[in-house]
């Protein structure tokens, strides 16, 4: 995506399944298009920079945009209320670049990853990640990326939710891979790893992550005869830790300048890629090896194309359509039915379908395992409900609201209704909206969201089943501990014996049987103290081996300047020494 980020008012393609939006990116601002529409369906109108898009389901869109002013914001884009927007942060725009926004929500959790470089310092590009954790915006510094022209970096997310952060480094004769990871869980980043030491200039880069958590990285180097070479890498198992990267042998393809973009997409199991040079040819891996299934000598407009499916999300380069507009290029190859949609430049008549006020919005979440119920996914305000309901069903609480939300998004796609029949899940008893739609079909029973009730119960009730035994443990740690104490007294006291005291006021003896289990007890709390102890010990051993590594990229650094330093005094002398 080297040539990607040169042009920045390129469109975007956002496609959730079989669902897509287009987003349409000028300096005087952006606007979100409904595939079938002519009308924007939501419209920014401010001096834009950079924006960057995200479908999580057929009706929410998070989107995120760099103003002229310097102002970084957020906006949620739901089908079921409006949009609402937020300010993340004031950046610098007078004397600093901003490239290659990504965005990743994540349950309650937003992700922004984006890159700048100085104007003083144009070649040394930072990398931002900017997160909201469910209350608050925090910002963490990821590190540099040395190229002379665009950053190369890529972000992938795992099935575990764990973000995986690459990034590829020149230095002069070679290019440099480095690794980290963000635990989805404990919300922290790992040390960055150099994984893969690659010959020659790297001038473009993509990656993604299968939905069997293999993680795929492409990129281009130019070959010393000054064409181009295609090469992959792939790491089995993105989980593990300490997974290795097997980069393969020999290029994918070889292609003759002049070079323009990389895309690679994950499609059904399939991988494809698209070399745009001077012709366009689209290649595939099904499990056989590389195979060019097709080559164009016409140009299409250049596209980025934000997928997200059922268990991945994939951002990557591509081309649009020239025949059906605001769809990818080649898509009845990878087996899409986006092609089937009507062009909107078509006379149809559409329309407008009816939001019930009733329905709560949807969560999303990319991963609703990870959604926490009891915190607020937004920094949003709250939506209110002007249509006053009546029903005879249960009241649920507003407290409720996120358990019964979750519980759609684990249910079975058969479960799920479909879009067309929304009007058609309402409630008879909810006037307004039988208002608004005289004409809709008969409505079905209620057997849904009673199942939803009785199932937020039996979380309540397993809720405090679980407060109650975390509180008999802790009562009968306290007995321990007490005990415990108790006999290190007697153990002292039996050293250092005292004078007798009289009959009435001496306890009783404790049987040694009833000590054993505070041995026990106390046995394993010493375990556990060895086992954080070598946890800290491992952890000090990679903060050493970081601190090696930055070192020695210093050393690298002024190894280089020593070198630059010495061939400019070599020359001088050379040029004195002909005079």
């Amino acid at each position: 995506m080297a040539q990607l980020s040169k042009s920045k008012y390129i469109p975007h393609l956002l496609t959730y399944e079989n669902e897509s939006m287009y987003l349409h990116i000028t300096p005087q601002g952006c606007a979100l298009f409904k595939p079938e529409s002519s009308e924007p369906y939501y419209r920014i109108q401010e001096p834009l920079l950079l924006a960057e898009g995200i479908m999580t389901d057929i009706k929410t869109v998070h989107l995120v945009v760099l103003k002229t002013n310097g102002e970084l914001c957020y906006t949620l884009i739901s089908g079921f209320s409006n949009p609402q927007t937020t300010l993340i942060a004031k950046l610098d725009v007078r004397t600093t670049k901003y490239r290659r926004f990504l965005i990743f929500p994540q349950g309650k959790m937003v992700h922004i990853f984006y890159a700048y470089s100085h104007q003083a310092i144009r070649d040394l590009w930072r990398i931002e990640h900017r997160f909201w954790n469910g209350s608050t915006w925090n910002s963490v510094h990821m590190g540099e990326v040395v190229h002379p022209r665009e950053p190369l970096y890529h972000v992938n997310l795992d099935q575990q939710g764990n973000l995986h952060l690459l990034t590829m480094t020149f230095q002069g004769r070679h290019s440099l891979l480095f690794t980290n990871r963000f635990n989805g869980t404990f919300h922290i980043w790992g040390s960055p790893t150099e994984t893969l030491k690659i010959p020659g200039e790297v001038v473009d880069m993509t990656s993604l992550m299968t939905t069997d958590n293999v993680q795929h990285l492409f990129w281009v180097a130019k070959a010393p005869n000054g064409h181009y070479e295609i090469r992959w890498a792939q790491q089995t198992n993105a989980l593990e830790l300490t997974g290795n990267w097997q980069p393969s042998p020999a290029p994918i393809k070889t292609f003759s300048p002049p070079w323009r973009n990389l895309g690679a997409i994950e499609i059904n199991g399939v991988l494809w890629l698209l070399a745009h040079t001077g012709n366009e040819t689209l290649l595939l891996n099904d499990g056989t090896g590389w195979k060019s299934v097709l080559t164009n000598s016409f140009s299409q407009q250049p596209l980025k194309w934000i997928h997200n499916g059922q268990r991945n999300v994939q951002q990557t380069y591509w081309l649009e359509d020239q025949a059906i507009p605001r769809t990818p290029a080649y898509c009845h190859e990878l087996g899409l039915n986006l092609c089937q949609r009507l062009s909107p430049d078509q006379d149809t008549t559409y329309i407008t379908p009816v939001n019930p006020a009733v329905v709560p919005p949807p969560v999303p979440a990319f991963h609703p395992e990870t959604i926490s119920l009891s915190s607020n996914p937004y920094p949003l305000q709250s939506l209110t409900r002007q249509d006053q309901v009546v029903s005879s069903l249960p009241i649920v609480k507003e407290t409720e609201e996120p358990e019964i939300t979750l519980e759609i998004l684990n249910a079975s796609p058969e479960d799920i209704p479909s879009v067309g029949s929304e009007e058609s899940s309402i409630p008879s008893a909810l006037e307004p909206a039988t208002e608004e739609s005289p004409s809709a079909p008969p409505l079905k029973d209620n057997s849904e969201l009673d199942r939803l009730i009785a199932t937020v119960a039996n979380l309540e009730q397993e809720s405090s089943n679980l407060n109650l035994v975390l509180q008999t443990m802790m009562s009968k740690f306290d007995q321990i501990l007490d005990a415990f104490a108790e006999n290190t007294l007697r153990a002292k006291q039996a050293e250092n014996p005292i004078p007798p005291i009289p009959a009435e006021q001496s306890s009783p003896e404790i049987p040694l049987e009833e000590l054993e289990p505070f041995i026990e007890a106390m046995a394993n709390l010493e375990k556990e103290t060895q086992t954080i102890s070598q946890v800290l010990q491992t952890m000090l051993v990679k903060q050493e081996e970081s601190d090696s590594s930055l070192e020695t990229l210093g050393q690298q650094v002024s190894q280089l300047q020593d070198e630059k330093r010495s061939d400019r005094s070599k020359g001088g002398f050379w040029n004195k020494w002909i005079t």
